[in-house]
């Protein structure tokens, strides 16, 4: 294989991790945007439980043991909209990052392979310093 199909390749291989990359961030971000715009929904909600307030006339025991189990209720769904929600977009915005790290690396790749074209241009004089390049960007790639 010539080192201009291997740069083709190279190219293509780029361009393909690039796209794949960029789709699985877009994912992750509106996954995450759901679950925020779901949190703050849910954080309204809640307040429903709390509802309506009991008057004077709601005494005793009984009085006693519905506000415990509503505030046991509300105590209950706000951790689980905070505390779980939080930890999802947490996670989900690890993997942004990981992923924004590998566009960084194919990137430079990128960067790397338009250095490989200009050597490649310039001919025989060029050839080691090519195929040191070309090794390293498959070293990379694949």
């Amino acid at each position: 294989m010539s080192y201009s199909d291997m740069l083709d390749r190279i190219h293509a291989a780029i361009s393909s991790q690039s796209a794949d990359l960029e789709e699985k961030i877009s994912r992750l971000k509106r996954a995450k945007s759901k679950i925020e715009t779901e949190q703050n929904t849910s954080l309204e909600e809640i307040k429903q439980i709390k509802k309506p307030e009991l008057d004077a006339s709601w005494k005793g025991n009984r009085s006693e043991k519905f506000n415990e189990a509503r505030d046991d209720a509300y105590n209950e769904m706000e951790n689980i909209i905070t505390d779980d929600y939080e930890g999802y977009k947490a996670r989900i915005q690890s993997k942004i990052v990981m992923l924004e790290i590998e566009q960084g690396a194919l990137s430079a790749a990128r960067g790397l392979a338009h250095t490989a074209d200009q050597l490649l241009s310039k001919g025989e004089e060029a050839l080691e310093e090519l195929g040191s390049t070309i090794s390293d960007l498959k070293r990379r790639l694949f």
